[in-house]
């Protein structure tokens, strides 16, 4: 389905600034749908040669009420005798109300009113039901749809959206939160049951109706601040781990000034309890990450001490190997200590990898460069680690066979080793170029029985669900290893991994 502004640009010649007020308005009018019990339609007048009717850019149904229409109707086109209200609107410039037939049993009640943008009319919202709902029983659904209609005032003179809409930082508010009308004195002169079930909580037990705002314990300025920037403000209220309630103070404009304001009270208690949880959790669980990171490290450090107790060069070599896949592992969990999220960017742990085996294995008598390109996007942590072991023993295995007992060249060039990382939508690729000596004539890696290889071949096959290839390089000397893992296999467990940003 189109957008709001696809349908002004295809349907309409409204500029740029126009259609970001029906944007502003469209954002808050849940509200007013709950507040007039009925559905909210916006109408523009079709523009261009040829062009006639009206094209209907937006829907909301109320939670307050049934919605009358089913179906979805946005970016339909209807002819003006089809909503002769909406069109006798649009032509006046003034609300209009009366009665359409739909259908062969149902009259509804439309009340058109004017959308203007610098006391030009733009649009028409049109709040519709059928006409049998049009007189509220209770002093609830009256309360709240003279309120609506105040609203729909200022829609028509412009004062709604406001000008300067601070922008929400929850979830949009809706009246089933709890409601309270303020007159311009600061007096409530209406409660709904919600609203004084959250100022109960807040320890006020006597009459909410008759009290000032002020004496209810939400924020004392919200009001004033309201009043003098006339436009929305919002306020959090955490009353230690007892109480948590949000209000959105909207005034109620008539030109310049302010003649009152409603107040939605919304109580997430639950919710700031459930976010203190996670944080504890999410604080515990980085807690855990750096402790395994030194503890990795202190292992490291007992088998460096053992390997130089050792004689046998073998048996040496083989510990160096260890740590190093130790240390692998470490940096693995030193990111997700660091990091606020379960996933990382496997690219931010690629270079701290590369230096592990820098380190060890570059010297004056064999110098190396090794180079990262390209990203790889965000992994689920339960396959990171396994990878990173994966680069590590491609990284290692490419210095210790490629660059077998060589020294400085004449040129002084030293040898290079080039990681590609390439996210794609059907796999990840991972490719490790050396410009080494090559393989040796007649490998096959399922025949080869090094330890380094055979840990890649079982982590990629069985953990990973990927290929792995070695090949020589087409043009010159050197091997390229290539891992291809599947896009099936880079989802964690709530299909959460992305691809890296463009």
């Amino acid at each position: 389905m189109a957008t709001l502004s696809e349908l002004c640009r295809e349907h309409t010649t409204m500029s740029e600034a126009e259609r970001d007020h029906l944007q502003d308005l469209t954002s808050l009018w849940g509200l007013l749908a709950d507040l007039s019990f009925a559905d909210l339609l916006l109408y523009a007048p079709k523009a261009g040669e040829g062009q006639t009717g009206l094209v209907l850019l937006g829907h909301m149904r109320p939670t307050t009420g049934v919605t009358l229409y089913r179906a979805d109707l946005v970016g339909q086109t209807f002819s003006p005798d089809r909503r002769p209200v909406v069109d006798e609107c649009l032509a006046n410039g003034v609300i209009t109300e009366g009665l359409v037939q739909i259908g062969a049993d149902r009259e509804v009640s439309i009340r058109a009113v004017p959308v203007r943008v610098d006391g030009q009319v733009v649009a028409v919202l049109a709040r519709e039901r059928l006409f049998s709902e049009d007189r509220p029983a209770t002093v609830q659904e009256r309360t709240y749809r003279r309120v609506f209609r105040r609203f729909a005032d200022m829609i028509d003179r412009g004062d709604f959206p406001y000008q300067e809409e601070e922008r929400l930082r929850h979830r949009t508010p809706r009246v089933g939160d709890g409601l309270l009308l303020v007159d311009a004195e600061g007096h409530i002169e209406f409660a709904s049951p919600n609203a004084v079930s959250a100022l109960h909580r807040l320890g006020m037990r006597r009459a909410a109706v008759g009290s000032r705002l002020e004496d209810t314990g939400l924020e004392a300025t919200m009001l004033r601040q309201a009043f003098a920037r006339r436009a929305a403000v919002i306020s959090e209220l955490d009353e230690g781990r007892e109480v948590a309630l949000v209000s959105h103070c909207l005034p109620l404009l008539d030109g310049r000034t302010a003649t009152g304001a409603i107040v939605l009270v919304r109580d997430v208690t639950d919710l700031r309890r459930r976010d203190r949880q996670l944080v504890s959790k999410d604080t515990t669980i980085r807690e855990i990450h750096h402790r395994v990171k030194n503890n990795l490290q202190t292992i490291s450090s007992l088998l460096r001490l053992q390997g130089r107790r050792l004689k046998s060069v073998e048996a040496r070599a083989a510990l160096e190997e260890s740590v190093r896949r130790v240390a692998a592992i470490a940096v693995v969990h030193e990111t997700l200590a660091q990091s606020p999220d379960d996933d990382v960017a496997f690219t931010d742990l690629v270079r701290p990898l590369v230096r592990v085996v820098e380190e060890s294995v570059s010297s004056p008598e064999r110098p190396l460069s090794f180079t990262v390109e390209g990203e790889a996007g965000v992994l689920p942590s339960q396959m990171t680690t396994t990878l990173a072991v994966v680069l590590t023993e491609l990284l290692q295995n490419a210095v210790d066979h490629a660059y077998r007992g060589a020294t400085v060249p004449e040129s002084g060039e030293p040898g290079r080793v080039h990681i590609v990382l390439d996210r794609r939508t059907d796999m990840l690729l991972v490719r490790v170029t050396d410009d080494g000596v090559g393989l040796p004539e007649g490998f096959n890696l399922a025949e080869s029985d090094g330890l380094g290889l055979t840990i890649v071949r079982t982590f990629v096959e069985s953990e990973l669900g990927g290929t792995i290839t070695l090949s020589p390089v087409k043009k010159g000397t050197g091997t390229v290893a290539e891992v291809r893992i599947p896009s099936s296999r880079l989802s964690g467990p709530w299909d959460d991994a992305q691809e890296p940003v463009a």
